[in-house]
């Protein structure tokens, strides 16, 4: 397994699939970077923690270049550029070592083409994660058609989350149907600790009254995930539920100063909660013990990570009505799913169900049903060794 980012969502993502590999009786083995996030935990797989080594050095140092702003990113991605022919070779070292198979790529980037050329000059096969159909989240470019679709080509075969992600794959980089595997985002129950608190007592941990009823919006910061949609909602809600709190949780990876326009054009200070930060995995329980829903007013995305952990932790959902949302929220019964841009709807829907204490337990109770089921890794693990042994043997696709 090959994942180049090595903490955030999609190594949360490798991390579960490899240990529900290992439990499976399945040789794994991870390549990634030298900052992994789960390089002390006691896994079960080898990991060769090595990728960018240079490039993390020299941000650690500069401090300035750890920013999401625009030039100190291009800057370190220069830094990781440079340094990733040096990455495919030992990429190529660890797979011979390790005698590999397979080699399954969790990635976002572009960049990935030149291993994966690597590996199929090599003779091994090549499966690739696509966990989102556009990576940049915004309009795709030409040139990006034209290397993704070059980088998909050379893949054996294809994972994505959702039958939507699948159609775009296909219409975007005429990718051929047969080599798309369908599987859906495993939950994160890694996340939930033994010892649980209650709402209230989260809450007051986070210095909010233990009785006011909450919103969480959780994760980076992008123009994709629509946090100005949810603000346009929120003086509705403000208004029929008295002391709510939004809470903000997440790495600004824009400026956020668009944001703070919107809660000042809104008299939305008393009713908002910031913390504009990368959030550890020690703290991620606190946030969602504390919330009483989690939103996810998206644009656009292939399937969220965020959406698991809302289930891990039995909470309701209120997602925008995309397609990947749509095929993993039960209406009605752990969520809902509204138009993006009908602001209206989207706190009518809020209002509804902050008002219905119940109804929520019971709604968060289905969504827990949910990942202990239909997203179990057991489940996904055993779909992923699938695909494995028919790229192995040649035939790619189902």
């Amino acid at each position: 397994m090959v994942e180049a980012l090595g903490d955030g969502g999609i190594a949360h993502y490798t991390y579960n699939l490899l240990k529900a590999m290992k439990k499976r009786g399945i040789s794994v083995s991870l390549f990634t970077t030298i900052n992994y996030e789960f390089k002390t935990e006691q896994h079960g797989y080898e990991v060769y923690p090595v990728m960018f080594r240079f490039a993390n050095i020299v941000t650690n140092h500069i401090g300035y270049l750890a920013r999401e702003t625009a030039f100190p990113s291009m800057l370190r991605r220069l830094f990781k550029l440079a340094e990733y022919p040096v990455n495919v070779l030992q990429a190529l070292a660890a797979a011979r070592k390790v005698q590999a198979q397979c080699v399954h790529l969790q990635s976002v980037n572009w960049i990935e083409l030149i291993m994966v050329l690597a590996f199929r000059l090599a003779g091994l096969p090549v499966v690739f994660t696509v966990h989102n159909v556009n990576p940049h989240h915004k309009t795709l470019r030409i040139y990006h058609r034209v290397i993704y679709s070059m980088l998909y080509k050379l893949c054996n075969s294809l994972v994505i989350h959702s039958e939507q992600g699948k159609r775009e794959l296909m219409e975007l980089f005429n990718v051929e149907p047969g080599k798309v595997w369908v599987i859906p985002h495993g939950d994160y129950k890694f996340f939930v600790p033994e010892i649980e608190l209650t709402a209230e007592t989260a809450k007051e941990r986070l210095g909010l009254p233990g009785t006011v009823k909450t919103i969480l919006f959780f994760g980076a910061i992008r123009p994709n995930k629509g946090l100005d949609f949810m603000l346009s909602a929120l003086p509705r809600i403000c208004r029929k539920i008295e002391g709510l709190r939004l809470l903000i949780v997440g790495e600004p990876w824009e400026n956020y100063q668009r944001y703070r326009k919107i809660i000042e054009q809104y008299q939305l200070e008393d009713n908002v909660c910031e913390y504009l930060r990368y959030v550890s995995n020690d703290e991620i329980p606190l946030f969602f013990w504390a919330s009483d829903v989690v939103v996810l007013p998206y644009r656009e995305i292939t399937q969220s990570g965020v959406l698991q952990i809302a289930y891990a932790f039995s909470k309701p959902v209120v997602a925008t009505d995309i397609e990947g949302f749509k095929e993993v929220i039960d209406e009605g019964k752990n969520g809902y799913t509204v138009p993006f841009g009908d602001s209206q709807r989207f706190a009518e829907i809020l209002i509804t169900m902050l008002s219905d204490e119940i109804k929520m337990l019971e709604m968060g109770k289905f969504s827990r049903f949910l990942a202990d089921t239909r997203y179990s890794w057991e489940g996904i693990a055993e779909k992923n060794e699938a695909v494995y042994r028919l790229a192995s043997s040649g035939r790619g696709g189902e």
